[in-house]
């Protein structure tokens, strides 16, 4: 239960410092916060992964996953991804062209990995930056849909979950906290519906609300199923410490990077408000 009640207080510090970032402050602090958690997510899939012996194989891609990010702050975001992705072919099988044949050779396996690290997560940290450049209540939005999917999946399979094991990756979860998980989510955006609409005044269509939280809730239980696998073949319990209770970057926000982008198609081309 102390596990239970550290993990409550760091989620509510979490929860202020999004609120804050996202609604308060200008869209920089944003920028900078999610810049510097995409640096450090990238370094825990490296490290994690074993690349972190190789000092170019983190250096690069730790870098890309800074920038990539703050491009969508400064409007040159197409052309910063398409530079890491070129930047990050060159180097990264730079190192495994000239390691080939020597006592640390850079493998391929390698080579996807900081690449995925380099790309990939940051691009899903950068949705971030371009809801709040929209609106920052879009920010809040996605938060609630994975966040309130995460909690109520765990909460749910702790108190409730009997039918375990259904899925090897994450043997813990259970059927249960699948569903709870589910209309938890929907709940959970209803009443962020409900909230900005009867007293910020914003009108809302919930039954596009409702989608994304269909919708977004099975990218977040897939991402959080994604990085569960790369632990288990790894053989570690969190990608990190820096949020007691939670783990790592990669523990906290593993469903953001696959539900962010979504979401922000979602809102691009289907806004609910």
């Amino acid at each position: 239960m102390k596990s239970l009640g550290t993990r409550i207080v760091v989620g509510a510090a979490l929860v202020v410092l999004l609120f804050v970032c996202s609604v308060v402050l200008p869209p920089v602090a944003l920028t900078l916060v999610v810049s510097f958690f995409s640096a450090l997510g990238a370094y825990e899939l490296i490290k994690t992964t074993g690349n972190a012996m190789n000092r170019h194989m983190t250096v690069y891609p730790c870098m890309t996953a800074a920038a990539i990010p703050l491009s969508v702050f400064i409007g040159r975001y197409e052309f910063v991804l398409s530079a890491s992705l070129v930047f990050l072919m060159v180097t990264l099988f730079s190192e495994c062209i000239f390691t080939y044949g020597g006592k640390s050779p850079v493998t391929f396996a390698a080579v996807m990995a900081s690449m995925f690290a380099g790309l990939f997560i940051p691009v899903g940290f950068a949705s971030l930056v371009s809801m709040r450049m929209m609106n920052g209540l879009y920010v809040i939005m996605a938060f609630v849909i994975t966040a309130v999917s995460d909690a109520m999946a765990y909460f749910v399979g702790v108190f409730f979950g009997k039918h375990r094991g259904v899925v090897k990756a994450s043997p813990n979860k259970s059927v249960e906290g699948f569903i709870g998980s589910y209309f938890g989510g929907i709940a959970g955006i209803l009443i962020f519906g409900v909230i900005i609409d009867k007293l910020l005044g914003i009108e809302v269509n919930y039954l596009l609300l409702i989608t994304y939280a269909a919708l977004g809730n099975v990218t977040t239980q897939i991402g959080d199923l994604a990085f569960s696998v790369i632990k288990r073949e790894h053989d570690i319990k969190d990608y990190g410490k820096i949020f007691p209770g939670h783990g790592g970057v990669l523990d906290r926000f593993d469903s953001m990077i696959f539900t962010g982008p979504l979401v922000l198609i979602l809102i691009t081309y289907f806004p609910a408000f």
